[in-house]
C-alpha cells in the first residue's frame, strides 16, 4: 500500500503513520469556550462535539475525555491510500484517511512538535472490517514507515488492549522531527467499514502518562451496549 502523498515531504510537518500534520499559525479556541469556527476545525462536519470536557462523535459512536484548556486544530485534507499489489492486508482496494480531531496543548509559542496532542483519524475501508483488521493496520503502518525510510521507530511488538469493553491494538513508537524525539502511543480499533486510530503524542515520555486518563476514558456506544447485554443477571435472593 502506498503511503499518503506528501507524508515525507517535510519531516517537521508530519505525524506517523499516514497522516500529515498541519502547521497552524496558532492554536484554535480553548475547548472551554464557544466554537464559532466549526467549519475551520472540522469538528461538527466530522460528527464531533465537545461539552464539559468530553469529546463525543455521533458518526462513529465513541467519546473520550480531553485535557482541560486544550485547543482544537484544523485538520489536513483527507489523504488517499492505494494498496500495492500483494501487500494489502486491509480490506478494500481504495481507502481514504481523514483526520477527525487534532487537539493540542494551548501553547501558542511552542512549535507543533513541541506540544502534547491527541489525534484521531478514520480510515474508510472498501469492505467490512474483519477480526484482525486493526492488528493488520498497525503492521501496515510499521511496514510502510520502514519502506519509506521515515524517522519513525516502532518499539517492541503491538498487542491487544481492552478499554471499557472495546478491544483495540496498541503500538508505541518514536518519531524524530527537527532533531526532537516525539513519543507516541498508537491505538487502532474497528467500527463497521472503518479503522479508527487514536494517537497520543508527547515530546517527553512522562507526557504520555498524563494523557492516559483520556485514552482510558474512551468508550464506544456499541461496546457499552454489548457489555451490558452480556453482563450476567444478578441472582435474586430467595424469600423465606
Amino acid at each position: 500500500m502506498a503511503f499518503a502523498e506528501g507524508h515525507a515531504a517535510a519531516q517537521d510537518n508530519t505525524i506517523p503513520p499516514l497522516i500529515r500534520r498541519p502547521e497552524p499559525g496558532s492554536p484554535g479556541k480553548p475547548t472551554s469556550g464557544p466554537f464559532n469556527k466549526l467549519a475551520a476545525t472540522g469538528l461538527a462536519e466530522n460528527g464531533g462535539s465537545i461539552a464539559n470536557g468530553v469529546y463525543t462523535n455521533s458518526i462513529y459512536g465513541f467519546s473520550l475525555n480531553i485535557p482541560p484548556g486544550w485547543v482544537v486544530v484544523p485538520p489536513p485534507q483527507p489523504a488517499p491510500v492505494t494498496p500495492d499489489s500483494g501487500k494489502d492486508s486491509i480490506p478494500g482496494t481504495t481507502q481514504t484517511i481523514r483526520m477527525i480531531l487534532i487537539i493540542t496543548e494551548n501553547a501558542p509559542f511552542k512549535k507543533n512538535y513541541e506540544r502534547k496532542s491527541i489525534q484521531i483519524s478514520v480510515l474508510q475501508l472498501g469492505a467490512p472490517a474483519g477480526p484482525h483488521t486493526a492488528r493488520d493496520y498497525i503492521a501496515f503502518a510499521e511496514r510502510t514507515a520502514q519502506e519509506k525510510g521515515l524517522n519513525v521507530k516502532y518499539l517492541g511488538n503491538p498487542g491487544p488492549v481492552t478499554l471499557n469493553g472495546k478491544q483495540l491494538w496498541k503500538a508505541t513508537m518514536n518519531e524524530t522531527i527537527n532533531g526532537t524525539v516525539q513519543h507516541i502511543e498508537q491505538y487502532a480499533a474497528t467500527e463497521g467499514r472503518t479503522v479508527l486510530q487514536f494517537m497520543l503524542v508527547s515530546p517527553q515520555v512522562e507526557g504520555l502518562k498524563s494523557l492516559q486518563p483520556s485514552i482510558q476514558s474512551l468508550r464506544f456506544k456499541d461496546a457499552a451496549t454489548n457489555a451490558a447485554a452480556n453482563k450476567p443477571a444478578a441472582k435474586k435472593s430467595k424469600q423465606k
